[in-house]
């Protein structure tokens, strides 16, 4: 929702699920340094880096709106995340997962379809995958690299989701490991596979 009393900032307001009184707001601006609109997966992880940086002492000075809410501004958080993105684990997985989710256009049928994911370690996820020929056969899984080699989060290995159906004409079985998944019938690692691209 728009702030009531700044233009061009959007409040997001979050809390745990259970208790309301832990209602935490925070003023994030819509726009960056050069007045472009900030795409809305910057704005997300930027709010969870704004959340994870928020500290008991800035939630009890905060001024309170008109519910009593405490509002963070997290205007200089988001324009030095813009400035210099700082990503999450849970972004790489989101965007790993986001790049095989069901298309938005049910004339466009996805090739590969989302049917679940785990998060093996803080370096690697594991995707569940099948297409629309599978119908009840179990899905493959494929490993995808969430850090690279510094260690910093890899957002963006969405070149996957093009590679992917080319390399299952028979290239992709050179990739397969050999592990055990109650969950798919066949695991593919790519993690070293992408480090090459």
């Amino acid at each position: 929702m728009a702030s009531p009393d700044r233009s061009g900032v959007g409040r997001v307001i979050l809390w745990d699920g259970q208790q309301l009184d832990t209602s935490l707001a925070f003023d994030m601006p819509l726009t960056d340094a050069h007045g472009g609109n900030i795409p809305s997966g910057d704005l997300a992880a930027a709010l969870r880096s704004a959340l994870a940086d928020c500290s008991e002492r800035d939630v009890e000075e905060a001024p309170r709106d008109a519910f009593g809410i405490p509002v963070i501004d997290a205007s200089a958080a988001v324009h030095d995340f813009v400035a210099q993105p700082r990503f999450h684990v849970a972004d790489a997985l989101h965007a790993a997962a986001a790049a095989f989710s069901d298309s938005e256009q049910p004339e466009m049928p996805a090739e590969l379809r989302l049917r679940g994911f785990l998060l093996l370690d803080q370096s690697v996820c594991r995707l569940y995958l099948d297409t629309p020929a599978s119908q009840d056969a179990p899905p493959f899984g494929i490993d995808l690299p969430l850090r690279d080699e510094s260690g910093a989060v890899v957002i963006g290995v969405t070149a996957v989701h093009t590679a992917l159906p080319v390399l299952l004409q028979g290239e992709l079985e050179r990739l397969r490991k050999n592990v055990h998944d109650p969950y798919c019938h066949a695991v593919y690692d790519l993690v070293d596979w992408l480090a090459d691209c």
